[in-house]
C-alpha cells in the first residue's frame, strides 16, 4: 500500500525550526548555546525564504503558509516581508523549544522523519538523537 504518510503540525513544526537552527551554524546542545544565539539574534544576517522552506518540507504553498502562521503565532518565528520576498528567522523562543523536544520528535515521528529525508542524508540534528 502506498498512502501518503500524514505529516502534522508538529512534525513539520520541528523540521523548520531544525533547519531554521541549521542555518545559524550553532549545534543546538553545545555549551554557552543562549549566549551564542542571543548574539546571531542581535546580529541578524539573512534568513530563509519561503520557497527554502517550502522545499524542506516538501509541501504546497497552502500548507506551507498554515505552518508559517502557526510559528508565528506560537513565536518561534519572525517573518520580514519585503516588497519581492520573506526572510524568515527563527526566535530565541523557537530554538529553545526544538532544542528542548528534539529528542521527543524523534522518538515520536522516527518513522515519518526516516520517510521524509529517505532521498537525502538525515539530518544532524536527527542522528545526534542516537548518540545520546
Amino acid at each position: 500500500m502506498s498512502a501518503r504518510k500524514y505529516k502534522d503540525m508538529n512534525l513539520y513544526s520541528c523540521i523548520v525550526l531544525n533547519l531554521l537552527a541549521s542555518m545559524i551554524g550553532l549545534d543546538l546542545g553545545q555549551k554557552g548555546f543562549e549566549k551564542k544565539i542571543k548574539r546571531y539574534l542581535d546580529d541578524r544576517k539573512e534568513g530563509l525564504t519561503k520557497s527554502q522552506i517550502m522545499h524542506e518540507i516538501r509541501s504546497n504553498h497552502n500548507m506551507t503558509e498554515k505552518i508559517l502562521a502557526h510559528l508565528t503565532e506560537e513565536e518561534y518565528i519572525t517573518i520580514h516581508r519585503d516588497e519581492n520576498s520573506y526572510s524568515i528567522h527563527p526566535t530565541l523562543k523557537g530554538l529553545l523549544h526544538v532544542r528542548e523536544f528534539n529528542r521527543f520528535y524523534a522518538s515520536i515521528y522516527s518513522k515519518q522523519i526516516e520517510e521524509h529525508y529517505r532521498f537525502s542524508s538525515l539530518p544532524g540534528w536527527y542522528r545526534a538523537m542516537g548518540d545520546g
